[in-house]
């Protein structure tokens, strides 16, 4: 190893901590509260561990690479006259350079860089997070609520999604449908990040510009979500028969790693940023009645009264008086909700309002992944008809749908807000048939999307999560975002754009350093190794937490408890 890449790694790591401590300072001075919380203060302790960490290594390793190699090279005679004894010695040169290549500098090894830099890049991201939406130094406005501008975006974003159009593979025959083997199954991995996608877009732009007209299309979205939810994990567990406890701690981490930082660092309560809870609460609810007796999930019979006793359950939970708090109040420590806005309101409140919005529906997204072999089969025998025949089975499908449609959109879909909230839960499943329907109509819709789209739709929990934070501005603990966030004072479109882009460029990078840090925590080979590695991770947090709680006082930090936000 050397001793000189060890001295270089202490000296850098001892740099990058009194240049964190310096900018923790900074930022403790600039901010909007001055007392932190321990949760807030042991997460300040372990990003530094983590930067110190990451500059050793980097500055360590640089050295080392730079050090030229110093083989012992044998003098003898023989050594220099004997090609076998070259090749030996080239050999032992070519193993030498791969023992240097695994050294270590105070057990970090090389291999462990990527990971280090992934953290290190998502603490800049915590404190950039912290500093717009939690500090003096940014500008925040009112919103500018205009229909015109909300509708001109959207327009103009449709626009740009229409050129990156793609798919269009394969091509039916002559004056009958596809065959067989050129069937595009509906419901693709394409097709569902891109209805994610434009349904993000319309989700966050809703919030911007206070678009509140909309308000029952943006409840159908995330009835939308929940049903993909619903679908997507019955028909990983029915299809992959995969239920470790790998593939569960990876859905697990998916969920909630980001928001788990967020939640500590902000000092904000989970309910805050519902959708992660609601997506793990009904993850479960889709797990539990699968992975129970799974070995006969091939009876069409179980599968059938699984879904059944799932309904019923649902059903029982929240529509039956008392038996929602009876089960959820003992979960409150983590579910509760103190709304600064609402202080009148329950701690329980918002758990059962935004849970029980789709408290149906994603049941019904595992229903549809139970039927969609037959479905599919279905639609493969439409395409199979001779023209005249299809296309009168297309219009006969595509009338009905419109009818019922029609029906739901006038009996209920356009009541007011509270009154479509009653009967929601109820009639979700409408519109989202509808759009299946005609989104998966003829084989050319099903083979092409619009690759914009689909690639937003893979960050929408990452864009759900920091609109709070980094595109728009909250009104401080629990808050909601109710404030614009300004870096251009008078220059609304500018800022709109300059904000807008930093906030999909930081989106895609969390959502990217989620899924490689994914793989470096949890364990492939699961076992008592996913076992260790969560013990590891529990002592981890809780010694930061301990070390932060004696700190604290020595250290003069400003402390509060975890308290409940006061209304404004």
């Amino acid at each position: 190893m050397g001793l000189l890449p060890t001295i270089v790694f202490i000296v850098a790591s001892a740099a990058t901590t009194a240049l964190y401590s310096a900018l923790l300072v900074a930022l403790h001075s600039l901010s909007e509260k001055h007392e932190v919380t321990i949760g807030q203060f042991a997460a300040a302790i372990g990003y530094g561990l983590l930067l110190a960490l990451w500059a050793g290594a980097e500055a360590g390793f640089f050295v080392m690479r730079m050090q030229p190699p110093y083989d012992a090279i044998a003098t003898g005679e023989e050594d220099f006259n004997s090609e076998a004894e070259g090749d030996e010695k080239r050999s032992f040169s070519e193993g030498s350079a791969v023992g240097r290549s695994e050294q270590s500098i105070l057990g970090v090894k090389p291999s462990h860089l990527p990971a280090l830099r992934m953290s290190a890049e998502f603490v800049a991201i915590m404190g950039y997070i912290y500093f717009c939406d939690r500090t003096t130094v940014v500008g925040k406005g009112p919103k500018y609520q205009s229909k015109t501008a909300f509708w001109a975006v959207n327009l103009a974003i449709l626009a740009v999604a229409a050129c990156t159009l793609r798919g269009g593979h394969g091509a039916g025959g002559s004056g009958r449908g596809a065959l067989s083997d050129e069937h595009e199954k509906p419901l693709q991995r394409d097709q569902t990040e891109e209805w994610k996608g434009w349904m993000q877009i319309m989700f966050v732009l809703y919030h911007y510009f206070n678009e509140t007209e909309i308000y029952n299309a943006i409840r159908m979205y995330i009835a939308c979500y929940v049903w993909m939810t619903g679908f997507g994990n019955f028909s990983y567990y029915y299809v992959k028969k995969d239920f470790t406890a790998v593939r569960f701690a990876q859905m697990m981490w998916r969920l909630n790693f980001f928001v788990f930082f967020v939640c500590v660092t902000m000092n904000n309560e989970y309910m805050l940023y519902y959708i992660c809870p609601m997506h793990t609460f009904f993850t479960w609810g889709v797990f539990i009645p699968l992975y129970v007796c799974h070995q006969y999930n091939d009876n069409f019979t179980v599968l059938f009264v699984k879904i059944g006793l799932t309904l019923g359950t649902a059903l029982v939970l929240y529509d039956v008086p008392g038996v929602f708090h009876s089960v959820m109040d003992p979960f409150a420590f983590l579910l509760a909700f103190h709304d600064p806005l609402h202080p009148e309101n329950s701690p329980m409140h918002e758990w059962f309002f935004r849970s029980g919005l789709d408290h149906l529906v994603w049941v019904f997204g595992m229903f549809c992944a139970f039927a969609f072999p037959f479905l599919d089969r279905k639609m493969r025998a439409l395409e199979e008809l001779p023209t005249a025949a299809r296309n009168c089975a297309r219009l006969a499908l595509l009338a009905v749908t419109l009818a019922v449609t029609a029906w739901w959109y006038f009996s209920y879909f356009a009541l007011p807000k509270r009154s479509y909230n009653v009967v929601h839960p109820y009639t979700s499943f409408v519109g989202i048939f509808t759009y299946l329907v005609l989104r998966n109509l003829t084989a050319g819709l099903r083979k092409r999307h619009l690759h914009l789209f689909a690639w937003c739709g893979k960050i929408t929990l990452e864009t759900y999560i920091l609109q709070f934070h980094v595109w728009m501005r909250t009104t401080g603990l629990n808050g909601s975002p109710k404030y614009l966030m300004v870096w251009f004072p008078g220059s609304y479109w500018l800022n709109f754009l300059v904000v807008t882009a930093v906030y999909i460029f930081v989106s895609y990078r969390v959502f990217i350093i989620t899924a490689e840090l994914k793989d470096v925590v949890i364990p492939k080979q699961g076992g008592v190794a996913l076992i260790w590695r969560s013990m590891l991770i529990v002592a981890v947090l809780g010694a930061l937490y301990f070390v932060a709680t004696l700190a604290a006082p020595a250290l003069g930090v400003p402390l509060i408890a975890a308290t409940i936000p006061k209304p404004p």
